[in-house]
């Protein structure tokens, strides 16, 4: 007799989404984030909450960032306002189909709407009984080291904190550099030279160096054994970013210049890059992700994932994607949640330097929000 996909269980021709929930919270700092673009203390986020008609719910985080043009408030009202006409009150064909209609009412916003995707996907995950890198192409990495960055800090300071990282068991760290060339070399080499040759080290200048600065600070930064560069240079000239790579014996990673697919294929076509920087957050999903990733990989480009520090909750959403990705590289920066206090959700832990990828329905981890405040009534 054959088989009907509505007769598997957890299968639906459509969907529904009965309910849209928004909730406010803020995540304290223990110590200043500080790179060469900001320098930022406490976190104020957005939790959604997305419901099917049984009430079973999944969840997203939006991180807030202003410095990528979404805050917890303009975000909020986009959704409640704009987006949720398009959620509710009709049947989907499927979550790609959805967020296709996302970006045709609305072309920006993509921190809500990677938010939005996430907890459809940690929705539909649950419902199906299963991890959500299931959904994503499968399991490609069950652990994955963690890379951790170093702030802003005098170079002894730097050293200090590498050494601190090591004793933990991690094996890749970033250094933030940008403000001071000089500074920045010292720190490469006082980190090399505390923590020894094992450990990867990148530096992230996040657009601040010149070009010529850049080729300059690199080459000298390489004596040191640098594993990696990340976005030395502003984001928006890939020739310039392909002159800096000709010249320098260190891998080229891009950030801030990957936006779309058709980012990464300029870059990829001026011979500027060796690996590219996701956020899922900033790119919009998980689907736009994974176009960036399979581009970059057919191209012999590696990808390799990271973040702002936030809550466990968007990690997990990152890590399921990470771990679902072949071309990965680098470790992960998904380990930033660990001096944040009063994160709403919990069983993501980094031990011993790596992330093991939760194995439970959906994305794998518990979310309180018992001390969040509901926002959903404010625009009803």
């Amino acid at each position: 007799m054959e088989n009907k996909a509505k007769d598997v269980v957890g299968a639906e021709e459509t969907f529904k989404i009965s309910n849209v929930r928004t909730w406010r919270t803020v995540l304290r700092r223990k110590t200043v984030w500080k790179t060469a673009r900001y320098t930022k203390g406490d976190i104020e986020a957005l939790i959604i909450g997305i419901s099917d008609p049984d009430g079973m719910t999944g969840y997203g985080y939006v991180p807030s960032m202003n410095l990528e043009g979404e805050s917890a408030p303009s975000a909020e009202a986009i959704l409640h306002v704009v987006m949720k006409q398009v959620l509710t009150g009709r049947e989907h064909a499927g979550i790609q189909a959805l967020m296709k209609d996302l970006d045709m009412s609305c072309f920006h916003n993509n921190q809500v709407k990677f938010a939005i995707e996430e907890a459809l996907l940690d929705l539909q995950a649950k419902k199906l009984n299963t991890p959500l890198f299931n959904l994503l192409g499968g399991l490609c990495f069950p652990e994955m080291p963690v890379m951790k960055a170093v702030t802003l800090k005098p170079p002894e300071e730097a050293a200090a904190d590498a050494v601190a990282l090591k004793e933990r068991g991690f094996t890749h760290c970033k250094l933030k550099v940008g403000l001071d060339p000089k500074r920045d070399i010292e720190a490469v080499k006082a980190v090399r030279e505390a923590v020894g040759p094992e450990m990867f080290i990148s530096v992230d200048a996040n657009q601040s160096y010149t070009t010529m600065q850049a080729i300059n600070v690199i080459n000298q930064m390489a004596k040191w054994d640098l594993n990696l560069a990340e976005q030395p240079i502003r984001r928006d000239d890939p020739r310039e970013m392909a002159f800096v790579r000709q010249r320098v014996p260190v891998p080229i990673m891009a950030d801030e210049g990957v936006r779309t697919p058709m980012d990464a294929m300029r870059l990829i076509e001026a011979g500027a890059i060796d690996a590219v920087s996701i956020k899922l957050w900033v790119v919009g999903g998980f689907m736009k992700g994974k176009e960036i990733a399979a581009l970059c990989n057919a191209n012999n480009v590696l990808t390799h994932i990271a973040s702002t520090p936030a809550s466990r909750l968007q990690e997990a959403g990152q890590l399921h994607f990470a771990a679902s990705t072949p071309n990965m590289f680098g470790g992960c920066e998904l380990g930033e949640f660990d001096p944040l206090l009063d994160d709403p959700a919990s069983g993501l832990e980094v031990v011993d330097g790596n992330l093991k990828v939760p194995m439970g329905a959906g994305l794998g981890v518990e979310v309180d929000l018992s001390n969040a405040r509901e926002t959903t009534q404010d625009y009803s």
